[in-house]
């Protein structure tokens, strides 16, 4: 027994779907790196155009500071007065009122006996590595430690 298939319209397409079908299917693609090349370029716009207004003042200064080196005025000569003292003669006869001045203590002081110095340097570099404990004893010649 078959039944009849009751008879009802049809019903209405969705025009939403009657124009989707009638699109046609865009042939590239999508590019994801694209995509994401055109986000990162666009998310740096700003800092972008902060650093070129940087440069630019930055070439504004040099050439400015440029332009004043170039277009100084000429140094203008100075005039100086230079007094430079005679000398006289002492009378003959007369014995010189001044002095010499006495030698420096320095220029008396013996010249440093040979080796002295590569001396010095071991002691040095023994404290630095062993510490006081590498010093030599104190003689009968230095005084203690905090006296003249």
């Amino acid at each position: 027994m078959s039944t009849p298939a009751p008879q009802h319209p049809p019903n209405r397409p969705d025009p939403l779907a009657v124009a989707l079908a009638q699109l046609d299917p865009s042939p590239h693609g999508f590019n994801w790196h694209a995509l994401m090349f055109a986000a990162g370029r666009e998310s740096k716009a700003r800092a972008l155009l902060f650093w070129r207004v940087v440069a630019g003042a930055c070439a504004l200064v040099a050439a400015g500071l440029a332009a004043a080196l170039v277009f100084r005025p000429a140094p203008q000569p100075t005039e100086r007065i230079v007094y430079i003292d005679r000398f006289t003669p002492p009378p003959k006869g007369a014995a010189p009122a001044v002095e010499p001045a006495p030698a420096p203590p320095w220029a008396d002081s013996p010249a440093p006996e040979p080796g002295a110095a590569v001396r010095w340097f071991g002691v040095r570099n023994e404290l630095l590595t062993v510490g006081l404990g590498a010093l030599p004893p104190l003689g009968p010649s230095a005084p203690p430690p905090g006296e003249k």
